[in-house]
């Protein structure tokens, strides 16, 4: 079976490539990265991909001859560190041009039979206070996913250590020490009292509401802990090996399967026009 993951290099690419391996030992690998070097684990690379670049999308489909059992697309790229009341328009579509339309022109072009993407569990406060626009991206991937099933899959992770993280943290911390949105003071205030390091105290709160709202949904008698770098592995072998919902949710030990969205906070809720409903264009 043939795999193409966008973005091998990243912490997901590479327990993506890690996972199929496991599956599919007979598994050829194409990876794509921005860069000019080979993605480790990968049978194939294509360098030099600039996702905003139409030809190099372009490029890769052309290079794609063989039938694909899978995409898996693990790049997400949008303006973090402020609250989701303040995304707009512009910043949404930027986000969308890098971090969902070329998976759409990719799937359309090579037809995998599975197109695999991520996103994560958007409601959390946390989350809400400090992913802006990039809240409305990820609803657009799983709005897809769920408009699609025979064609997406779609893996909403806890939060886990990555470059990635750590830059959302750097930028988060900017953000909030600069007082610039009303609604994150009271968050600032709890940090400055624990006395922690932002990026510390970040992933502690973020644990916290991960365990106090997720516990419902999981229904799991195992219990509470944070993802950690393997267990990315499950959602991708889930997904990409086993029958299943359009939608899983990976969280530590705890695994949950869905089939249509949540119920948005008002947070979320009085901004959900921004959403490009009309991007099945791409496919």
């Amino acid at each position: 079976m043939n795999y193409l993951i966008v973005g091998g290099n990243a912490v997901l690419g590479q327990q993506s490539i890690l996972a199929i391996r496991k599956e599919d030992p007979e598994a050829y690998i194409i990876s794509t990265t921005s860069s000019e070097g080979i993605v480790q684990g990968a049978d194939e690379t294509i360098g030099n991909v600039n996702l905003t670049d139409s030809k190099s999308i372009d490029t890769v489909i052309q290079k794609i001859t063989r039938p694909l059992r899978a995409i898996v697309y693990v790049p997400a790229r949008g303006p973090v560190g402020k609250p989701v009341q303040y995304a707009n328009r512009e910043e949404y579509q930027e986000s969308v041009n890098f971090s969902v339309i070329p998976m759409l022109r990719l799937t359309g072009a090579l037809s995998p039979e599975i197109a695999l993407w991520f996103s994560g569990f958007m409601w959390l406060e946390p989350l809400m206070m400090l992913y802006g626009p990039m809240i409305y991206t990820k609803i657009t991937m799983e709005q897809i996913t769920l408009k699609h099933p025979d064609r997406f899959k779609c893996v909403r992770y806890g939060m886990f250590v990555s470059n990635s993280a750590r830059g959302i943290s750097i930028l988060s911390q900017k953000a909030i020490s600069s007082g610039k949105y009303p609604e994150q003071e009271d968050y600032k205030k709890g940090w400055k009292a624990s006395g922690k390091k932002f990026k510390d105290y970040f992933a502690s709160v973020n644990a916290a509401e991960e365990e106090a709202v997720l516990a419902p949904l999981a229904r799991s008698s195992v219990a509470y802990r944070s993802l950690e770098t393997e267990d990315l592995q499950i959602g991708v072998k889930k997904a990409l090996f086993s029958e299943t919902d359009p939608i899983l949710n990976v969280v530590g030990d705890w695994y949950w399967e869905d089939d249509e969205l949540p119920e948005w906070p008002p947070e979320i809720e009085a901004k959900m026009d921004l959403i490009d409903s009309d991007l099945d264009r791409y496919l």
